[in-house]
């Protein structure tokens, strides 16, 4: 754990917003990657980013507020709203609100909804995968305690750590590892089915499988329970997701190529 990065004349810079920033650069220049190889406009992706970001975070946050309204409304102190603002945030929430907002920002734009969300999905997971090495750095998303030899032990310094000197699984990595495998997957498939919507929705499946049974391995009682000690919020989602997920798929893979949809190869000077 290290969540102060470095302070310059009283500005203390934190490793977890580096590292976001970071996080979303690189998914930044990954998807234009990927549009300029699809002989998409590049400039389509680079005005939607900034919105894509945006609503991401919003999305990210309201969620985590409607999960966690007892601990956000039970302090209604100008400090309590800092800290809400300051921390927790749920990937679903953000994913959703996006999806909704590019399918009617594609409509308005007269662009295929499936080739854009299907661009944009390995990018994310790679986004996601970076961004828990933030939560490792921060000291959150802890594990549950363990003897594995590969357990980590956070300091109680600079900030106290409520497994400060307890062996706990590495759950941020678990996570990073497994996201960065399913953002691999999904970039070899959207060089093959880009335009069907297969990558969008194969990162919802893979990623809600990875999720269900990472929570088991997580320690931090704050992410929320719909049944408490034995649901966790991110489990019930995704034991939403998952079945609709395999039934989109099979439709998905079963229905014909949408020709208005398939996307040109660049040719060899673009940029």
């Amino acid at each position: 754990m290290h969540p102060i990065l470095f302070k310059i004349d009283g500005l203390t810079i934190y490793t977890y917003g580096v590292i976001m920033a970071l996080a979303f650069l690189t998914g930044y220049f990954y998807m234009l990657y990927l549009a300029r190889v699809s002989g998409q406009e590049v400039g389509f992706y680079q005005d939607l980013f900034f919105w894509v970001m945006i609503v991401g975070i919003l999305g990210a946050k309201l969620l985590y507020i409607i999960v966690e309204w007892r601990s956000v409304f039970s302090d209604f102190s100008f400090r309590g709203l800092v800290n809400c603002l300051r921390g927790g945030l749920v990937w679903y929430g953000g994913v959703v609100a996006n999806l909704v907002f590019i399918y009617f920002y594609c409509k308005r734009k007269e662009k295929s909804f499936a080739l854009v969300a299907d661009t944009l999905s390995s990018p994310s997971a790679v986004g996601l995968a970076m961004g828990r090495w933030g939560c490792l750095m921060a000291g959150c998303c802890y594990g549950k305690p363990t003897h594995l030899p590969w357990a980590i032990v956070y300091p109680d310094h600079p900030i106290r750590h409520p497994m400060a000197g307890i062996p706990v699984h590495p759950s941020p990595l678990y996570e990073s590892f497994g996201v960065f495998v399913i953002a691999w997957i999904l970039y070899r498939v959207f060089r093959k089915q880009a335009g069907r919507g297969v990558c969008a929705i194969l990162l919802f499946l893979l990623y809600g499988v990875l999720r269900f049974f990472l929570e088991f391995f997580r320690g931090d009682p704050e992410r929320g329970y719909v049944l408490p000690g034995v649901l966790s919020t991110s489990q019930f989602i995704s034991l939403l997701i998952i079945p609709v997920s395999i039934y989109l798929l099979y439709r998905q893979l079963k229905a014909p190529f949408p020709k208005e949809a398939e996307p040109k190869p660049a040719s060899k000077g673009s940029k």
